[in-house]
């Protein structure tokens, strides 16, 4: 193990609420490791999530990957050695930033992918935004380390969608959405899911493990972003 950890590009503010869970996870983690005043070496680029949102229902990826590419380019002159995309459904442009930049992406899809394996389940139950759930980049992923995911049907992905950008987005946590998306994860628990994948950064925001055990819903909480957190302290530790 390193005792000084290896410096990390951060592209978040995708949004800043999970940007900070980010922030505070990595620091925590290197401190775990390397005792007395330690913390992580980081360079964070933090978006105006409303750009981001804009560019996302325009279909504009192509600009989005540029711009992430592009920043990513800076973080590596800037001397990091790694990119972490602080987002779920922008690793859909994360081989863009990987070529561009020149570093290796850690993806959060192989970090839910160990952890799921990990545990032995095949089948999953995807809880994302919509541009997660609707297109095959994770789901895809997923399938090529052996993985299953089966994500809700409509009306009920648009709804889980919606309160991902008009609520959790905005830093609202409603109860009745917390209600919704349990129902949900019932619903596909029933019928064979062993995992509820916390698939967008925000969703631990509205649903936690002690939630599901609490509504009596069976399987494995697996909460992307905090792997995704632990294996950016693993890399920069390494």
């Amino acid at each position: 193990m390193s005792t000084a950890p290896r410096r990390l590009g951060l592209l978040g503010g995708v949004t800043w609420h999970s940007s900070l869970d980010y922030e505070r996870l990595i620091n925590e983690g290197v401190n775990r490791a390397l005792g007395g005043s330690a913390s992580a070496d980081l360079l964070v680029r933090s978006y105006n999530f409303a750009h981001i949102a804009a560019a996302q229902d325009a279909g504009d990826w192509d600009g989005l990957a540029r711009t992430f590419a592009r920043d990513a380019s800076r973080m590596a002159d800037a001397g990091a050695q790694a990119i972490v995309i602080c987002a779920n459904t922008m690793h859909k442009v994360a081989d863009e930033v990987a070529s561009e930049s020149g570093l290796p992406v850690l993806d959060i899809r192989d970090a839910v992918a160990d952890a799921v394996l990990a545990a032995g389940i095949d089948t999953v139950s995807l809880f994302a935004t919509g541009y997660t759930m609707r297109e095959s980049f994770y789901r895809d992923h997923l399938a090529r380390r052996g993985i299953t995911a089966v994500v809700p049907e409509e009306p009920h992905l648009s709804e889980v969608h919606r309160i991902i950008y008009e609520e959790l987005a905005r830093g609202v946590v409603r109860e009745d959405s917390r209600v919704t998306v349990l129902n949900l994860a019932r619903d596909m628990a029933a019928r064979g899911s062993g995992a509820f994948i916390a698939g967008c950064t925000e969703m631990p925001m509205l649903v936690t493990a002690p939630d599901l055990a609490a509504a009596n819903i069976s399987g494995t909480y697996v909460d992307a972003l905090a792997l995704h957190a632990q294996a950016a302290v693993q890399f920069a530790l390494s």
